[in-house]
């Protein structure tokens, strides 16, 4: 919009009546600036607060002066746009017949032909003085009129005006049999999602028509009101509002609802082509539908881009990708420039171009690039806005200027204009079970999914002319690497580690059936060496405890058991909590059980001959295999677990920060976390079974401490023989000295 004051016609661009008047009548299906404006406010009255008609009328000479109100305006034969009831409440309202009224500078008479009221003739544009014939059926004998007013109003009014600007932006459509949604289907309109507010503390009421909004990315209009009178996804599906229903999420991992807004999964597709972008380059705005697709609105599928929303959650968006222009002044900021300025550029510069189409150049080579801002140097020459003149092109993130040689140079963009933000994408809601995640995980972590490796436009027409993408999951911080990363846990890992550890319980069974337990029982004999002291026994109790715990918890968030979650702990942030508690106390065991056991873990040389014979756990039949007080494979445990703690303990206290790191690094630590947890898992329960049936009589050493000579000399004999000797000596050294000696 035009600056109220101005010191040249240069700085004007588009003026209060311009805004009105916007648009093209041969079109009166696309509303201009004023078409989808109720009235009032500023199509009523100046920044002065006074009517624009009545103020021209008693001074024509503004019409010639540089207020942005009133430069070259006509509001004294046009008159004003007064706040119509009518677009909102009236059904069968004639939009069409309203925009072309505005078009043709009819603003006092555009509310009376689009509502039926009367048939007006005559266009002031064309110098004429309307006339209004009164639709006598609609009036009583009284001369007052009664109309079939809605409220709330019908759906249909609201999509006149919503629906083509938001189908450009988001593909948006509403009761249509190809873009479905859910909401529609159940018979919901606008209004029972955005009725009028009412708020005490922003002291607004009903009468003030101040509508209920949601949130965007892209504008800062009265953020303050957002979600203000509203419900939203949640909010109305867990109060059963309306009788929506109570979702139960069975399948979805907790957190996932953290981080994603419901319309990540329930908006997975959308099927009216919406913009791909924008380009300015012929002076006129050049809406670009999406790539495949010929026009906007028409039938085509496409995904959505993600972005993280205000709320810090991944949102579903569609970016409009910008073929903008401006000019560099001389304080360093870029300024747009205005159509009629690029236009004559293109004028200048269409013959050298020559474009195959020239609605739409696709200006794209650097010799492209030099002869449009050469263009655009030489007509902004004397350009009273601009101290300074520096053309830009802006496009695909990317600067292009000229150098002081007048060749191209590019730069990356970090201007307001490639700051490049999506619109929310909010309606055409498909039903749960279309929605991501309906047919497990691999919806969204998968090589054939969108979320991660679906292509996402950067730039409508790159180096080549051909379009430029990146991978969907970069726009949001995971890396490619890392996706694949994560793909292992969620192809492989996931699915087939409860198969992987049956198979491990199997192959112990068979084991057991072949080979038979280690030796004979040796339960029933008198327990008289002491293998374990209590600390040790208590630090095996603690670590068992924690672990088991934490598997338990674990295999629930692994394959997103929520139902025995919400059994279990009331609410995922209560396992989670439970789980990182378990988790420290098993790493403080673990750091315990090292130092206790760490003297007795060297590895010697008979620990080789442990290694050849397998321990004598193989080969049918018993053999002889030296151990010292913890075997070679004992050895090996303390120190695998004792790595396999210290993963776990790493990437675990990192993991109860996750919400704080990249989504990269998220991805890398998730999966180590849970590969080494499979590995930990399965080296237990291979401990567990040596360590009870395999061997009987050893588990009482975890309850008393104490074992018998037999099973001592038969599974540890080098200390077995160490504890002879020691009790030779103690034995030695009790006896009474001798006379001889004395």
């Amino acid at each position: 919009m035009a600056k109220k004051q101005n010191r040249h016609p240069d700085e004007i661009d588009l003026t209060s009546f311009a805004f009105v008047a916007d648009g093209n009548p041969k079109t009166p299906e696309i509303p201009g600036c004023g078409g989808c404006h109720p009235g009032g406010g500023g199509m009523e009255y100046d920044r002065e607060g006074k009517r624009y008609d009545l103020t021209l009328k008693a001074n024509p000479g503004l019409a010639q002066s540089l207020d942005g109100d009133y430069y070259q305006s006509h509001w004294d034969k046009s008159g004003v746009v007064e706040a119509d009831c009518f677009i909102c409440h009236l059904p069968n309202y004639n939009f069409g017949l309203r925009n072309v009224h505005l078009k043709m500078w009819n603003f006092k008479w555009a509310s009376t032909a689009a509502s039926g009221i009367a048939q007006v003739t005559g266009f002031v544009k064309e110098g004429q003085t309307p006339k209004v014939v009164y639709n006598r059926r609609l009036f009583n004998e009284d001369g007052k009129i009664v109309l079939d007013l809605a409220y709330p109003p019908p759906a249909e009014n609201c999509v006149f005006c919503h629906g083509m600007s938001d189908l450009k932006k988001r593909g948006f459509s509403w009761n249509d049999r190809v873009n479905y949604d859910i909401h529609n289907s159940r018979n919901l309109n606008c209004a029972h999602c955005h009725p009028a507010i009412e708020d005490k503390q922003l002291k607004i009421t009903k009468t003030q028509h101040q509508l209920a909004k949601g949130d965007e990315n892209v504008s800062t209009v009265r953020d303050d009101l957002d979600y203000k009178g509203m419900k939203t996804c949640k909010q109305c599906h867990e109060e059963g509002y309306l009788g929506a229903p109570r979702p139960r999420h069975l399948s979805i991992r907790p957190n996932h609802l953290d981080k994603l807004a419901c319309e990540v999964c329930h908006i997975p597709t959308l099927n009216r082509a919406a913009g791909e972008g924008f380009d300015v380059t012929t002076g006129a705005m050049v809406n670009v539908a999406k790539i495949g697709a010929q026009k906007l609105g028409q039938e085509f599928t496409w995904r959505p881009r993600y972005q993280r929303g205000k709320d810090g959650k991944l949102k579903p968006v569609n970016p409009l990708l910008p073929v903008f222009y401006t000019n560099k002044n001389a304080d360093g900021k870029y300024y747009p420039l205005f159509m009629r300025e690029i236009k004559k550029a293109w004028d200048q510069a269409q013959n050298q171009l020559k474009p195959q189409n020239p609605q739409r150049p696709d200006l794209h080579t650097p010799e492209q690039i030099k002869i449009m801002l050469t263009a655009l140097t030489q007509t902004l020459q004397g350009n009273q806005r601009f101290q300074v003149v520096s053309p830009n092109l802006h496009k695909g993130g990317k600067i292009y200027s000229l150098n002081g040689k007048g060749e191209v140079v590019e730069a990356p963009d970090h201007t307001w204009v490639g700051h490049l933000e999506g619109f929310n994408i909010n309606h055409n809601v498909a039903p749960a079970t279309l929605a991501l995640g309906a047919n497990g995980c691999g919806d969204c972590h998968s090589t054939q999914a969108h979320m991660f490796t679906g292509q996402i436009v950067t730039d409508m027409f790159g180096p080549d002319g051909r379009p430029a993408y990146i991978s969907s999951g970069r726009l949001f911080g995971c890396k490619p690497w890392a996706f694949y990363l994560n793909q292992f846990h969620q192809t492989y890992l996931s699915p087939y580690v409860s198969i992987f550890l049956l198979l491990l319980v199997f192959g112990l069974v068979l084991h057991y059936t072949g080979q038979g337990p280690k030796g004979a029982d040796f339960t029933h004999e008198p327990a008289e060496i002491l293998r374990f002291n209590l600390a040790e026994r208590w630090t095996h109790l603690i670590r068992m405890i924690s672990f088991i715990l934490l598997a338990l918890t674990g295999y629930i968030f692994f394959y997103n058991n929520v139902t025995l979650l919400r059994m279990l702990f009331d609410t995922p942030q209560g396992a989670v909590t439970f789980h990182w508690v378990t988790g420290l106390i098993f790493l403080l065991a673990s750091g315990v059980a090292v130092a206790l056991w760490a003297k007795d873990a060297r590895f010697t040389d008979y620990d080789k001959e442990w290694l050849k014979k397998g321990g004598g756990y193989f080969g049918g039949k018993e053999v002889e295999v030296p151990a010292g007080r913890l075997n070679a494979g004992q050895k090996i445990f303390l120190w695998l677990t004792a790595g396999l703690s210290l993963i776990m303990g790493l990437t675990g206290v990192l993991l109860i920060f996750k919400n704080n790191l990249p989504l990269t690094l998220n991805c890398v630590l998730s999966t180590i976390h849970g590969l080494f947890a499979v590995i930990f898992v399965a080296a237990v329960l291979a401990h567990a079974y040596l360590g009870t049936i395999a061997n009987p009589g050893t588990w009482r050493a975890l309850v008393d401490g104490k074992v018998s000579r037999s099973w001592a000399k038969k599974h540890h004999s080098e200390w077995y023989k160490e504890i002879l000797e020691r009790e030779k000596q103690e034995k030695a050294a009790a006896q009474p000295a001798s006379p001889d000696n004395s």
